[in-house]
């Protein structure tokens, strides 16, 4: 059985009164630990997550919400802020999604019986925003995990630090270095030195090498008899797969999968301006010994109503992994 919750967020004010020359005046102000859920469950709702690795700065989620009462919509058309959706199984995975900012609400009609109330939402990130900033100095002598933890500790907003690779190099910095700037760049140039990345994940930076024995619990496997839907794809950009619907997978995790049931397709072949044939990456690359692959595309999709319950993944070997982080480096120095 299938297990949910969606819940929209309005915020709580409380009055407060003062007086002034014998005249008493009563405001409103906003009172941000107590703020009003609306929880929407019991309606139809059909949503849909996005999340990347290329881009890690933002994830999105759109919510559609039917036949809401006019004056709870008219709230969260006004008011609305977040939104939350929890997913999953009753006996099984379930968890938390998506939790994110509301950016647009708009009022539909799908056809002369039905309304419902479309929602935007982002998520964003303290690392990768861009309106973070960093004021700080390093001290001679400190390694690279050492300056990634005094660059979160100095950032404007705070940044929490998670897991960082036990492998990274132990180099010492020959003298002492000013911070000044976006923490993201600084964090960029320490995770290309040491072929490594790093990503934000349950709002807490983790930072990783490449070839990093990923955390077991990181690992899901599928098998036809334990989620996976249909037959996952080959294409240039990874390894498409379709599961149902699991909050477990996080970008960067690994999906493990029966490499025999993957669907092949031949590649695509382009030619340059002089007629050559361009150069690209061998299928092989694509394809983990293992089965394991990382998760480079990550959506969530549901309709509370309906039969959609998926999660749909685009993932990448270790070895194909490493060369797009090679070609990453290449083309930034370029």
């Amino acid at each position: 059985m299938r297990k949910w919750k969606v819940v929209i967020y309005k915020p709580a004010y409380i009055e407060k009164s003062t007086t002034n020359n014998g005249v008493t005046i009563t405001t409103k102000e906003r009172d941000t630990e107590h703020d009003i859920e609306i929880d929407v469950s019991a309606l139809r709702c059909v949503f849909k997550t996005n999340a990347t690795r290329q881009t890690p700065q933002v994830s999105m989620c759109t919510l559609e919400v039917y036949n809401m009462n006019i004056a709870t919509e008219g709230d969260i058309i006004s008011e609305g802020f977040q939104i939350r959706i929890e997913a999953g199984y009753q006996e099984g995975q379930y968890g938390l999604i998506f939790e994110g900012d509301i950016v647009q609400v708009i009022r539909n009609r799908e056809n002369g019986i039905n309304y419902k109330l479309e929602i935007l939402a982002l998520k964003g990130s303290k690392i990768y925003n861009g309106a973070n900033f960093v004021r700080t100095s390093i001290a001679a002598g400190s390694q690279p995990r050492e300056v990634i933890k005094t660059i979160a500790a100095n950032s404007d907003q705070k940044i929490e630090v998670g897991e960082i690779s036990e492998n990274l190099s132990e180099q010492r910095l020959p003298r002492g270095k000013v911070i000044f700037g976006d923490p993201n760049k600084y964090l960029r140039d320490i995770t290309i030195g040491n072929d490594a990345y790093y990503w934000e994940e349950d709002d807490k930076l983790v930072v990783r090498k490449t070839m990093d024995e990923i955390p077991a619990g990181h690992v899901v496997n599928y098998t036809p008899d334990t989620g996976l839907v249909g037959t996952p794809q080959y294409t240039d950009n990874g390894i498409n797969i379709t599961v149902l619907l699991d909050c477990r997978i996080k970008i960067d995790g690994l999906v493990k999968i029966d490499n025999e049931i993957i669907r092949r397709q031949l590649i695509n072949v382009s030619f340059n301006k002089d007629g050559q044939i361009q150069q690209q990456a061998s299928q092989k690359t694509m394809f983990d010994e293992d089965g394991e692959y990382q998760v480079m595309e990550l959506s969530h999709r549901g309709d509370t109503h309906g039969n959609t319950w998926i999660t749909e993944v685009v993932g990448m070997s270790r070895e194909g992994m490493l060369l797009l982080q090679q070609s990453n480096i290449s083309q930034s120095v370029r």
